[in-house]
């Protein structure tokens, strides 16, 4: 592969950005169907833009349901959610179980042709929406954990839960959509404890190159010239391990400048 190409994924994939910041939000009322397709038509106007993390995201509730969306034109933010994985935390004001959301989860191999499409152009630049596409095909489970990271739950997507994903690429925007239960929904075996018109916080987090790992593996541009997976220099573990699931802007001992996680939240009040 041309070694450009390789530079290219890896700046990519430890571009990152670690900011914390927490605004408060109100949910909008549910005022029509909205359909969980990974597509932002549901959301204009609808969604707030957060510069320093480059997302915008929005929130919706009914009685029953929360749904949210975030949206991203930075392509190193879709690449970071994707490849490191996107835990969700939802952290009730009234005192219940803080729960968290994996989906997608860590990807244990990145292969370079995964990270760059099926197809390319002329000038050898790949498809945005194919390689999202491509990225997601196995991406088939998502999991409820506690603060820990323990698993609580994991189902297939489509299960007979209230629950509902879909991560997709619309108009070069990564678009991640999501229905989640709360309250009394009794469609839900684990619904969020957090009712109309109440407050939480949620927190958008991915997991973490190690780069200390990376480097003993032989790097980054030299495991992808051969081939090989990112899986011994990305951390998982609980929420304030350093990992996946690290504290609100938290960082392992092995982070360097630039490479921190994605981490941001912010406080929503639910419509009643």
């Amino acid at each position: 592969m041309n070694k450009k190409i390789i530079l290219i994924i890896g700046l990519s994939l430890i571009s990152f950005i670690g900011c914390s910041s927490s605004e408060m939000m109100i949910s909008n009322s549910v005022e029509k169907e909205i359909v969980v397709d990974g597509n932002q038509e549901d959301w204009n106007g609808k969604l707030k833009y957060f510069e320093d993390e480059r997302v915008a995201v929005g929130f919706q509730n009914d009685t029953d349901n929360i749904y949210f969306c975030l949206v991203s034109s930075d392509k190193s933010n879709a690449m970071k959610i994707m490849s490191l994985g996107l835990t969700v935390w939802f952290n009730p004001e009234n005192g219940e179980q803080v729960i968290g959301l994996q989906y997608p989860k860590k990807m244990d191999r990145v292969a370079p042709q995964n990270l760059m499409g099926k197809n390319r152009n002329q000038n050898n630049n790949s498809d945005f929406e194919i390689t999202i596409n491509t990225m997601m095909q196995n991406q088939a489970v998502f999991d409820l954990v506690d603060e820990d990271g323990e698993i609580i739950y994991s189902v297939p997507l489509g299960g007979n839960d209230g629950f509902e994903i879909k991560v997709g690429a619309v108009n070069k925007q990564f678009v991640y959509e999501a229905k989640v239960p709360i309250g009394n929904n009794n469609q839900a075996q684990i619904p969020i404890n957090i009712f109309p018109g109440e407050n939480f916080t949620i927190e958008f987090e991915t997991g973490e190159i190690d780069l200390d790992e990376m480097m003993k593996n032989g790097g980054i541009q030299q495991r992808m010239d051969q081939g090989g997976g990112m899986s011994g220099g990305m951390q998982g573990g609980g929420r304030n391990s350093g990992g996946m699931q690290g504290g609100r802007g938290g960082q392992s001992g092995s982070s360097r400048e630039g490479m921190e996680r994605l981490s941001f939240d912010v406080e929503v009040k639910l419509s009643k």
